[in-house]
C-alpha cells in the first residue's frame, strides 16, 4: 500500500471510472471530484474519497487538489463549440495552474491521437490542442495520453437494430480496451520516466472502423447490421432536426476521415507495457456478459 493520493476529475465516466478502479487496486488513495457524491459512491463503491464540486467551482477544485500527489483529467466536452472550449481547454488550464500552485506532483490527461496544429479542424481538436499547450505552459509535470479509439465506444454507434458507420473511415486504427489504458495510467504514477511526455496509446491490432464494427456485430451483437451514412447526410439531418449531437458527431467523424494514426506507441509500450487485449477478446467478453444478463432477465 503506498501513500500517494491521486485525484480523478471525470472519474465516473466511461473512461475515467476504470482508471479510478485500477489506481485503487494498485494501492493508491483515490479521490474524486463529483457533482453528485452519492451517485459517485453508488457507481464506484466504497474506498474512495469524494469531494462535492466540479471544474467550474474554483473553491471545490482547490479543495480537491490540496494534498494530492497527482491529478488525472478525463473530461469530455461538447457538443457545442463553447462547451468544448470550456472543458477541453479552460478546465484543463485551470486544473493545471491550480495544481502547480498547490504543489501537486503531476498531471495526467486523456487526449486524442489526431492532435496538432495542422489537424486543428474542429472545435474539439482546437480545444484539446489549446488544453495541451496550457498544461505544458503551467510548469506542472505532466503526461499526455494520446489514445486511439477505445473498444468501449463501439456500442455508442448503435441505433435501433443497426450500428452506424459514419463517413468514409479508411484509416486502420489500433483499438484499445479501456482496462489496458487504465493499467498504463496507473503504472505512469509509479515511475518518473513518463514525466513531460506525450505518449501514444495504441492497442495490439489495427482495423478500420468498418472492420471493427463487423467483428463487433459478428461476436457480441449478431442481431445488429452495419449501416453506412455519410458525414454530410448526418450533418444535414442534424440541421433539419435541430439535433446538435448529430451535427457535432458529423464534424467529429469528418475529422477522422482526414486523419489517421501517425504517432508511435513504442515509448508508451516500453515504459508502461504494451496493451494486450484484442478486439475479438473484448467482444467475446462483453458478448458473454450480455448473454448471461439475458438469461437472468429472461
Amino acid at each position: 500500500m503506498n501513500n500517494k493520493t491521486i485525484l480523478i476529475i471525470g472519474g465516473t465516466g466511461m473512461l475515467g471510472k476504470p482508471v479510478a478502479q485500477q489506481l485503487k487496486a494498485d494501492g493508491f488513495n483515490v479521490r474524486l471530484l463529483a457533482r453528485n457524491p452519492e451517485k459517485a459512491q453508488k457507481l464506484l463503491g466504497t474506498g474512495y474519497e469524494i469531494i462535492k464540486g466540479d471544474v467550474d467551482n474554483a473553491a471545490a477544485l482547490r479543495e480537491a487538489l490540496k494534498g494530492a500527489d497527482g491529478v488525472h483529467i478525463s473530461l469530455k466536452g461538447g457538443p457545442s463549440e463553447t462547451d468544448y472550449e470550456r472543458m477541453d481547454h479552460l478546465a484543463t488550464r485551470d486544473i493545471a495552474n491550480a495544481a502547480k500552485e498547490l504543489g501537486v506532483g503531476r498531471v495526467t490527461i486523456l487526449s486524442a491521437y489526431a492532435i496538432g496544429e495542422e489537424k486543428a479542424d474542429t472545435p474539439e481538436s482546437r480545444s484539446k490542442l489549446k488544453g495541451e499547450a496550457a498544461l505544458r505552459s503551467s510548469g506542472v509535470p505532466y503526461t499526455i495520453f494520446r489514445a486511439s479509439w477505445f473498444m468501449e465506444t463501439l456500442p455508442l454507434f448503435v441505433q435501433g437494430k443497426s450500428i452506424s458507420l459514419i463517413g468514409n473511415q479508411i484509416h486502420p486504427l489500433h483499438w484499445i480496451a479501456v482496462d489496458d489504458y487504465a493499467r498504463m495510467v496507473s503504472k505512469s504514477y509509479q515511475t518518473d520516466e513518463t514525466l513531460n511526455k506525450e505518449l501514444y496509446v495504441f492497442g495490439p491490432e489495427a482495423y478500420t472502423m468498418g472492420e471493427a464494427m463487423k467483428i463487433y456485430t459478428s461476436i457480441a451483437a449478431p442481431h445488429l447490421k452495419v449501416s453506412a451514412i455519410s458525414t454530410k447526410m448526418l450533418s444535414v439531418l442534424g440541421v433539419l432536426s435541430f439535433n446538435t449531437e448529430w451535427k457535432s458527431t458529423a464534424l467529429l467523424m469528418t475529422h477522422y476521415e482526414n486523419w489517421g494514426e501517425d504517432g508511435s506507441p513504442e515509448e508508451a509500450n516500453r515504459l508502461l507495457s504494451a496493451p494486450t487485449t484484442t478486439l475479438k477478446e473484448w467482444c467475446e467478453k462483453i458478448g458473454s456478459y450480455d448473454r448471461r444478463l439475458d438469461q437472468v432477465i429472461g
